[in-house]
């Protein structure tokens, strides 16, 4: 069994997840909370153009990688004691869905590029640069063993002994 320092464990005596894994469910939700952002910009101090910047970067491909990865940015956040059996469900299976998103945004990308296009000198690589984060993001989820621990730990239920 590998070990880890104090400062690794929360006050529920939980692995914390790495910084790393954090910017991957960031990254892997952004379809989620760029909607969430232009929808409370226009609402906030956000200006119009910046609302509107928002609003262009989001495309409907990006629903499914983002529903997946934000589930398991939302058990994270609900990771105590007293979480529902659906929020345990999601985070014991977090390393599968951040690998199915980061998969499924990386076929996503791909098929978006411009090489597939045949648009090579008309339009930027940002698909083929987001399919190669993707791509590290799936390695990562896959080959880290902090990744493992962390999502095979959750606080014991409630009330529960032992």
């Amino acid at each position: 069994m590998r070990r880890y320092g104090l400062d690794d464990y929360n006050g529920d005596l939980c692995l914390k997840p790495p910084l790393l894994l954090w910017i991957a469910m960031l990254y892997l939700s952004r379809g989620i909370l760029l909607f969430v952002l232009s929808t409370t910009g226009s609402m906030a101090a956000l200006s119009s153009d910046a609302v509107t910047l928002l609003r262009g970067s989001l495309s409907p491909e990006m629903v499914i990688p983002s529903v997946m990865a934000a589930a398991v940015l939302c058990a994270l956040l609900r990771r105590m004691p007293s979480a529902s059996k659906p929020v345990r469900w999601i985070w014991t299976n977090g390393q599968f869905l951040l690998a199915a998103a980061a998969l499924a945004d990386l076929v996503l990308q791909l098929l978006d590029s411009p090489l597939l296009r045949g648009d090579t000198y008309d339009q930027p690589a940002w698909p083929l640069v987001a399919a190669t984060v993707d791509l590290y993001f799936l390695a990562y989820v896959f080959a880290s063993r902090r990744v493992r621990d962390v999502f095979a730990d959750f606080p014991a239920p409630a009330g529960a002994s032992g």
